[in-house]
C-alpha cells in the first residue's frame, strides 16, 4: 500500500460516540470500550476482542495464560498466547504508544515500514537494529519475521481480515487484532491499554494509567461546562470532488461534544466518514467558528491553492482552522495517528484550547496546531 493511500485511510478512520458505562464497573470489565473483554479464572484469563473491523460480527477468544501454566480443560478459544510476552511484532503506530506508555518498548523487534515511527525512544531502537523492518502492514515479510523470533504478531483490521495471519498461527506465532481504532469514543480507544496490560504482566500499571488519563479528560471536559456559548465547528477536506468530514457519532464528534462545541453534523448517526458535496458544506458551514482536521494541509497558501471554495469559509478568513498534520515526528510520522488514541486527555484540550483560549493562556497545544501562512 503506498504511502499516500495509508495516509487517507487513516485521515478517514481517525476524523471518523458511544455512552460510557457505570462508574462501578469492575475494574476487569470496560467502561468505555466496545471492542474487548477480560475474564479472569483461577490461573488464566480469557481475552475476548470483537468489533475488529467496521461491521463484523466475529469475536476472536484468546487463552492468555502464564509461561509454563497448563491449559485448562474444556475452553473455548481461538489462539493461546503465553505472557508476559517478551517479543512483540507491531503493525500499527498506535500499538507503539501503548507499550511506551507501559514502559515496554524493549518487547518490540518488529515493525513494518519503520519509517512511519515518531516515538523518539522507538527511533533510538531501530536506529540501533533492535526493531526490524518487517515489510508492508499489508504484506508481512515472513523471513523477516521468523527472522526476530516474536511471542506474538499484533495486527489490526481495515476493510477486513487478513487470512494470511494464519500461516503465523501455523508456524507457532500467535496473533491478535487490536481494534481500537474502531472504538468512538476517545477513552474507549485509551481503555485498550488494559489489553496491552494483560497482554505484558502488566495489569496494574496499565489500569493506573488508564484511570490517570481518565480523570485529566474528564477535568477538561468539565472545564468549559460554565460556557453557555457554543462555538460551532466544521472538519475534514476535499478528496476527489468530495468533501470527507466525521459523521456526528464518531471519534471526533465526540472530541468536539466533550470541548463543548456544536459540530455542525452533530445530529447525523453515522460512526465513520461522511462524504458529502463540496457545496452542501459550504452552503451549511461556510459562516462556522473553527475548522478543525482539515487533512494534510498545513498551510493557508496550500488551502486556498488547492480549492477556491475554501477561500469562502469564514474560519479561512479569520485564520482559524487547526491541523494534526503539522505535528509530525523525525521521519515525517504523524503523532497524532501514533499517540493520540493513547493521549485523548491532550486531544481534547487541544481542541478546547483553540476554542477557548482564555481558559489556559499557559497552554501549549501537542497535535493540534494552527495552519501555518
Amino acid at each position: 500500500m503506498k504511502r499516500i493511500n495509508t495516509l487517507l485511510i487513516l485521515n478517514l478512520f481517525f476524523i471518523g460516540c458511544s455512552p460510557s458505562k457505570t462508574k462501578t464497573t469492575p475494574p476487569e470489565l470496560t467502561q468505555y470500550a466496545l471492542g474487548f473483554s477480560i475474564k479472569t479464572k483461577q490461573n488464566y484469563k480469557l481475552l475476548s476482542l470483537k468489533n475488529t473491523v467496521p461491521g463484523s460480527s466475529q469475536v476472536f477468544r484468546y487463552l492468555i495464560l502464564p509461561k509454563e501454566a497448563k491449559i485448562p480443560p474444556n475452553q473455548d478459544y481461538d489462539q493461546i498466547i503465553r505472557t508476559p510476552v517478551k517479543r512483540i511484532v507491531a503493525t500499527s503506530t498506535t500499538h507503539l504508544a501503548f507499550l511506551e506508555k507501559l514502559n515496554a518498548t524493549e518487547t518490540l523487534v518488529g515493525f513494518p515500514q519503520t519509517d512511519y515511527v515518531s516515538s523518539v525512544q522507538i527511533r533510538k531502537q531501530i536506529d540501533a537494529g533492535k526493531v526490524i523492518d518487517v515489510g508492508m502492514s499489508q504484506q508481512l515479510n515472513v523471513e523477516r519475521i521468523l527472522g526476530v523470533k516474536p511471542d506474538l504478531l499484533l495486527s489490526f483490521g481495515v476493510e477486513q481480515i487478513d487470512n494470511s495471519l494464519k500461516r503465523f498461527n501455523r508456524m507457532g506465532i500467535p496473533s491478535a487484532f487490536i481494534g481500537e481504532w474502531n472504538e468512538q469514543n476517545p477513552l474507549g480507544r485509551t481503555e485498550w491499554i488494559k489489553v496491552f496490560g494483560v497482554l505484558l504482566g502488566k495489569e496494574k500499571e496499565a489500569l493506573d494509567i488508564f484511570k490517570n488519563i481518565e480523570k485529566k479528560y474528564l477535568e477538561a471536559k468539565k472545564s468549559t461546562f460554565k460556557k453557555k456559548h457554543k462555538p460551532t465547528v466544521i472538519a475534514g477536506s476535499i478528496y476527489q470532488d468530495a468533501w470527507y468530514l466525521p459523521g456526528g457519532k464518531s471519534y471526533l464528534a465526540k472530541l468536539f461534544e466533550d470541548a463543548n462545541a456544536h459540530y455542525l453534523w452533530e445530529d447525523n448517526t453515522q460512526t465513520g466518514s461522511l462524504a458529502l458535496s463540496v457545496e452542501s458544506v459550504l452552503e451549511k458551514g461556510k459562516d462556522a467558528n473553527f475548522w478543525f482536521a482539515p487533512g494534510q494541509h498545513t498551510s493557508y497558501t496550500i488551502l486556498k491553492e488547492e480549492h477556491a471554495l475554501y477561500s469562502k469559509f469564514k474560519a479561512t478568513q479569520k485564520k482559524k482552522i487547526f491541523t494534526y498534520a503539522r505535528s509530525k515526528g523525525s521521519k515525517g510520522g504523524i503523532t497524532y495517528f501514533e499517540s493520540g488514541a493513547s493521549n485523548p486527555d491532550l486531544v481534547l484540550k487541544d481542541i478546547i484550547h483553540h476554542l477557548y483560549p482564555n481558559l489556559d493562556s499557559e497552554y501549549t497545544p501537542t497535535y493540534f496546531l494552527a495552519l501555518d501562512e
